[in-house]
């Protein structure tokens, strides 16, 4: 997956949480409920974009045609594409990007890890659901479906343990902490994103407000809950990948709780379903992309040889594209089409980043048109192979010409 498809992604999804953030405001939307579905599908939405930009599984729609951005290009010297002055190479981007997602990515599974072989390792206590308690836990935590408390839980009185299980089996019943991680995941993968960050540290503060809230739900003392709470606060967890009363905005919750807000209704699953169906429709079309429907005019003579190519436009300054030995046309040439001795030409769409990274490529014209002959396989085949140069440092659209003529 190139960086241009996360970049991409990474734009699309900060127009989806503005587009959620909006509507909660103008809902004046109060329950951590709706707040916690509406994030979780915005997360949702994220994480599935990559793949529908990268196979092209969005529809594309057709728009007039916006010279200024669509525009054609002349195949450039035998030089190679120049860089922008002050600008990083392309190799050095990735190199950083990956390094610092590797990271990310090694951190979690590293806690996922470590966070396992303490479950296993705790003992078991007897309450009737998977909770365990541990040496190595300093305050009430959970793991996925189990529950991790210290080894002191053991003797804690009943006014202390059972606000701590109702706030944990909240954390276990919502799958907060499948949620988080799977967040953790898209930080790890959109690091450079600051939404990521934000909607990641958001799910898990609005998981411990819900959990709160069960616990004021099953009548428990919301002042000894809040004492509670800053007792564990004093003895955090180590980082890890576990759903953790003592890491999550600790004073917001105390004063939530000191003033009595009545806890919020949870919303049924026909609601939870409803949401799932309707984010479909709504990230097929955050992915879907724009094409020019105005016709390509005939190009300009071309050269007689393999590798010609002609502009059917202006283009803007610094975009060319140049075919290499690699990208020549003879190189594709289609078997059948050569055999008969049947020439033709196609013209090829490219979309380009800002960096000048190849997006996505589509044949408008192809002559012949008989599919069996493949010239529009074969333009595709050329395009990819070629090297493209976008000095405006602008995302570009451009257009040229592939001829497939048969040398004498």
């Amino acid at each position: 997956m190139t960086l241009a498809i996360l970049l991409n992604s990474a734009l699309r999804m900060w127009l989806i949480g503005a587009a959620v953030w909006l509507v909660l405001r103008l809902l004046r939307a109060r329950n951590p409920h709706v707040e916690v579905l509406a994030w979780r599908m915005t997360l949702l939405a994220g994480l599935l974009l990559p793949a529908l930009l990268y196979w092209g599984l969005a529809p594309r729609f057709d728009t007039v045609e916006l010279p200024a951005i669509v525009s054609g290009a002349v195949a450039g010297p035998a030089s190679a594409p120049t860089r922008p002055a002050g600008t990083m190479p392309i190799g050095l981007l990735a190199s950083i990007y990956l390094a610092v997602s590797l990271l990310l990515l090694a951190r979690l599974l590293a806690g996922l890890i470590g966070t396992w072989r303490v479950s296993r390792t705790a003992r078991p206590l007897e309450t009737g659901d998977d909770v365990r308690v541990s040496a190595q836990v300093r305050s009430p935590a959970t793991f996925g479906t189990t529950i991790l408390l210290p080894s002191d839980a053991r003797t804690w009185p009943a006014e202390r343990l059972e606000p701590v299980l109702a706030h944990e089996r909240a954390h276990v019943h919502s799958r907060d902490g499948y949620w988080s991680w799977l967040a953790q995941f898209h930080t790890a993968v959109f690091w450079f994103n600051p939404l990521a960050w934000w909607l990641q540290r958001r799910l898990e503060m609005l998981a411990e407000t819900t959990s709160d809230d069960a616990v004021v739900a099953a009548r428990h003392d919301p002042l000894a809950y809040a004492q509670l709470l800053l007792d564990f606060a004093r003895h955090p967890n180590s980082r890890s990948v576990a759903m953790s009363v003592a890491e999550s905005n600790i004073s917001k919750r105390i004063e939530r709780l000191l003033a009595r807000t009545p806890p919020a209704n949870a919303l049924p699953r026909v609601v939870r379903w409803v949401a799932v169906v309707v984010l479909v429709p709504v990230v097929v079309l955050a992915a879907s992309t724009t094409q020019a429907d105005s016709p390509v005019p005939p190009a300009a003579a071309a050269s007689a040889t393999p590798a010609a190519a002609s502009a059917p436009a202006a283009r803007p300054p610094g975009v060319s594209v140049r075919m290499t030995s690699a990208a020549d046309p003879d190189i594709f040439y289609p078997p059948l089409a050569k055999a008969e001795k049947v020439t033709g030409y196609a013209i090829v769409e490219v979309d380009l980043d800002a960096l000048g990274q190849l997006v996505s490529a589509r044949v408008l014209k192809v002559e012949p048109e008989d599919a069996r002959y493949g010239f529009a396989d074969a333009a595709l085949e050329v395009a990819r192979h070629s090297q493209f140069s976008n000095a405006s440092q602008q995302v570009s659209s451009m257009r040229f010409k592939v001829k497939f003529a048969l040398n004498d």
